[in-house]
């Protein structure tokens, strides 16, 4: 009887349930394959799902490389909406983890190492590109910025240029992410792009370009 009632599920928890296994295994053979590489059919057989069947849940591969991309990234909104209502946290050190989770993110993740896909599949399908500015890039931006105005009213932080600040916020992390994915082959990678080492240099710039106090 306890058997029979954990396996009942209403017809959406299933497919929700469907759907993130589907995800996850996409971005998988996404990172292994390109996007080119990655057919509907592939997707299908991995899944052991009929095509027909991952139709249902996703309309075609650009819509199942944005779902990924979108899943993905989610998690770390989330950390980041934490750490933004976290009042115990003083200013410069909320803006510190916040660096933390962008680098963890767009560096070691499966979907931050989707980067350079990211770019390739957004000039051939610019709904990708909306769809990831829209539910990662601009939600995510606007989290960082709520912190930083709130150290600014708190006069931990001194006032910057909103645009300037995000470039010099994730450039870096990004230009460190695409570098590392173009030569991952190299056996002495981390001897040339060493995460902690540009991440904390990075922080303290920040710090020091917000004059943090």
């Amino acid at each position: 009887m306890e058997l029979k009632e954990s396996t009942m599920k209403s017809d959406q928890d299933v497919g929700e349930t469907r759907r993130e296994e589907i995800m996850r295994i996409s971005t998988r053979l996404f990172l292994e394959n390109g996007f080119a590489g990655t057919s509907m059919s592939k997707v299908a057989a991995a899944c052991d799902m009929t095509k027909a069947s991952l139709y249902h849940h996703f309309s075609g591969k650009d819509a199942l490389f944005s779902a990924c991309v979108t899943h993905g990234y989610a998690p770390a909104l989330d950390h980041l909406r934490t750490l933004e209502n976290d009042p115990t946290l003083h200013p410069a050190e909320r803006l510190r983890a916040v660096i933390k989770v962008l680098y963890e993110t767009t560096i070691h993740s499966e979907v931050g190492q989707m980067s350079p896909l990211i770019a390739e599949v957004s000039r051939a399908f610019p709904n990708v590109a909306r769809s990831f500015h829209g539910d990662y890039i601009a939600p995510q931006q606007a989290i960082v910025w709520r912190i930083v105005e709130d150290g600014i009213q708190k006069k931990a932080l001194r006032a910057v240029d909103q645009k300037a600040f995000f470039h010099l916020l994730f450039g870096p992390i990004v230009t460190l992410s695409l570098s590392r994915e173009m030569f991952t082959s190299f056996d002495d990678l981390d001897d040339h792009f060493p995460v902690e080492v540009l991440r904390d240099a990075h922080i303290a710039a920040m710090l020091e370009h917000l004059h943090a106090r």
